[in-house]
């Protein structure tokens, strides 16, 4: 069990995306410089702020125990994320060709132009009318129609609404799988775990090489405890992924939720697959998750040495100067230099 550490860091993994790690879980967000959208272990969140200043405020967009508690009030901005969802590409595609009586109406328009325009323009009319009437009555047609609903539905805050009016998108059009990892959040939002999980799996079955929403899949594991199934979807990513940073510290905290220290040091030491000289974020991160890893191990000396190097660069970093002060009790040769 971890005892006594607290962690909350926010690493990059692509443009706009960051996982975020803490003791209570592991969460995603995406957004820019003073505004973000993100889900984490107590559910779906806004953040914004003042670059530059520190000062930000978050605002949690609903319990996610239960659809009932799904429903709340949440900042105009956040209406703009889903606001922008563009419908997906699986529905975009035109109908007619899908119409043989309306496509060869429209045939028959263009021929028609060369005799009778007025007649021309009549077929062309009456094809668009049953095109569109046609259209309407598929499966496709209502898939669009669900589609507009539900993003109305988010813009006015009806959360629980919008999310049966994409699921319906799903229902009847079930080929639209670049609209999955969108569902799928919404269904991570309101707390619904494995409803999340089928749809990121149904997904990948046709993407398996978008990282990205694998990531997203086994962070939702993450949301479950399952953290057995995070290292494993972490460990099917391509070995340069996984030699990347971000996967590196996500592999370590998963480890050390497990209470296995020992596998924890012995990901992290790896370390980066490139040399950074830069004590950035990520590297903040990543030797806070060594340090601990050390500490948690009871290997005090390594520990003060991964959480100094931390220390010298941002002192203010997490709970790094109660830990230090901390291990400088547990080894009394280390001097108190803590104030």
């Amino acid at each position: 069990m971890l005892m006594g550490w607290r962690l909350r860091k926010s690493i990059k993994i692509a443009k706009g995306v960051r996982l975020n790690v803490s003791k209570s879980g592991l969460g995603l967000s995406v957004g820019g410089k003073g505004f973000r959208v993100g889900v984490g272990p107590k559910g779906a969140y806004t953040s914004t702020s003042i670059p530059g200043t520190g000062l930000y405020s978050i605002n949690y967009l609903g319990k996610t125990k239960s659809a009932n508690s799904y429903e709340s009030t949440v900042h105009e901005n956040t209406k703009q994320y889903y606001e922008n969802i563009q419908m997906p590409r699986e529905l975009s595609k035109k109908f007619v060709k899908d119409d043989p009586i309306g496509g060869l109406g429209i045939i028959a328009a263009i021929v028609l132009l060369f005799i009778s325009w007025p007649l021309a323009f009549i077929v062309g009319i009456l094809s668009c009318i049953w095109i569109n009437k046609k259209e309407k009555a598929s499966p496709h047609g209502q898939a669009k129609e669900f589609f507009i609903k539900g993003k109305t539905a988010y813009r006015n805050g009806d959360y629980q609404k919008a999310l049966e009016c994409f699921s319906k998108v799903i229902e009847l059009c079930p080929d639209t799988y670049s609209f999955y990892p969108e569902v799928a959040f919404l269904y991570r939002m309101a707390g619904k775990l494995q409803e999340a999980i089928n749809l990121f799996e149904k997904y990948l079955e046709v993407y398996p090489e978008d990282h990205i929403v694998k990531l997203n899949y086994g962070i939702t594991y993450g949301h479950l405890g399952d953290y057995e199934k995070l290292i494993e979807i972490l460990q099917t990513l391509p070995v340069d992924v996984k030699q990347e940073l971000p996967v590196i510290n996500a592999m370590g905290y998963a480890y050390l939720a497990l209470n296995k220290p020992e596998l924890a040091i012995e990901i992290l030491e790896k370390g980066p697959v490139r040399s950074r000289k830069i004590m950035d974020e990520q590297m903040k991160n990543f030797r806070y998750l060594l340090g601990t890893a050390y500490k948690e191990n009871g290997d005090t000396a390594k520990a003060i040495k991964e959480f100094q190097k931390i220390y010298a660069e941002d002192a203010n970093y997490n709970d790094v100067k109660d830990i230090l002060q901390e291990l400088s009790m547990k080894k009394r040769t280390y001097p108190k230099l803590i104030k």
